[in-house]
């Protein structure tokens, strides 16, 4: 599979988004009186507290979750908090603990239980994913597609759409599982997720070296993430378009997001975007002759990348900053 891709799509993936997936919901608002703890009730916020990054707060919710739907004998929500736990532990980076909670719910899924087959599903395959079982992670995934578009599981459907365009090789199926998915954001009335579907469709773009397109793609993508999402989500929508200004040789309309995109990851504190803010700035010195201004540039990117684990989490992208380096030092 073509590595620049999963790169953007998966740092984006990772640092912004768990807009999909965790997605049927019935309620809203603010923490439920205890009366009112019903599994379903709980899945519901725990969801929500996922989609907002607490990944700590969430895996206790739906710990509770788990716990509740037992007592109840609410076999469709024991799945989903388990499928979640499972995917919670992976994304804090405890995998293997998450691995046994998801051969749990392995054994309770039911094939009439779509709700609950189709999260289990799309935790499955993330974790095929994870292992690099790309020929698995789609078999899965396709999977889940089909039953969630028999079912009219309109949410499912877009996430296994995007997940399918994340981990198949061919760039035309990429772009076809793309649109897919955001036919069906548009059908169904799902706006929010049309922000990473184009997202990813940029780059994919980007990965085909077709720059002006992938500018359109994620001016799209722009669009929807200042309607919808978080701050990072926003910082990371500015970041694309400057990174894909600078490809197509337009440095100083990069320079007019690169700069803000550099100063707001400042503030921010995200050392992985301030580091590919500085690398892109570093670029555009380094083609226009600068070498002094792109080799200090480069070095802070390094820092950054440093702090924010890449050297160890993303090696392409750690290799490269330190050949830049060497070659702006000879």
């Amino acid at each position: 599979m073509n590595k620049n891709i999963v790169n953007l799509v998966l740092i984006f993936w990772l640092l912004v988004s768990n807009t999909l997936g965790s997605d049927i919901s019935n309620s809203e608002g603010e923490r439920m009186p205890d009366e009112n703890k019903t599994s379903s009730r709980l899945l519901d916020e725990a969801d929500k507290l996922f989609k907002e990054g607490d990944s700590e707060n969430a895996l206790k919710l739906y710990e509770e979750t788990y716990a509740t739907a037992r007592k109840e004998f609410n076999r469709s929500v024991e799945v989903e908090a388990l499928s979640q736990i499972a995917r919670t532990k992976l994304k804090l980076n405890r995998k293997e603990e998450g691995r046994a909670d998801l051969i749990v719910a392995k054994e309770r899924v039911e094939e009439s239980d779509h709700i609950g087959l189709t999260r289990y599903l799309g935790v499955k395959g993330r974790f095929e994913w994870n292992d690099d079982d790309l020929i698995s992670a789609r078999e899965t995934f396709k999977l889940m597609f089909d039953i969630a578009t028999n079912h009219q599981l309109w949410s499912r459907m877009i996430d296994a759409a995007n997940l399918m365009s994340i981990v198949t090789e061919k760039p035309e199926e990429q772009i076809e599982w793309i649109e897919k998915g955001i036919e069906a954001a548009e059908d169904s009335d799902n706006e929010s997720m049309l922000a990473v579907l184009w997202n990813n469709m940029g780059a994919a773009y980007y990965d085909q070296k077709n720059y002006e397109i992938a500018l359109e793609c994620y001016k799209k993508s722009r669009e929807f993430h200042w309607r919808f999402s978080g701050e990072t989500a926003k910082l990371f929508a500015d970041y694309h378009i400057g990174m894909t200004n600078r490809m197509l040789g337009n440095h100083d309309e990069a320079l007019k997001w690169l700069r803000p995109v550099l100063a707001w990851a400042e503030r921010l504190g995200n050392n992985g975007a301030i580091g590919q803010a500085c690398e892109d700035i570093g670029e555009i010195a380094a083609e226009q002759g600068n070498k002094d201004e792109a080799l200090a540039m480069f070095q802070r990117a390094r820092d950054e990348y440093k702090i924010a684990g890449f050297d160890e989490s993303w090696p392409e992208i750690w290799e490269n900053i330190n050949k830049r380096i060497e070659e702006m030092q000879n």
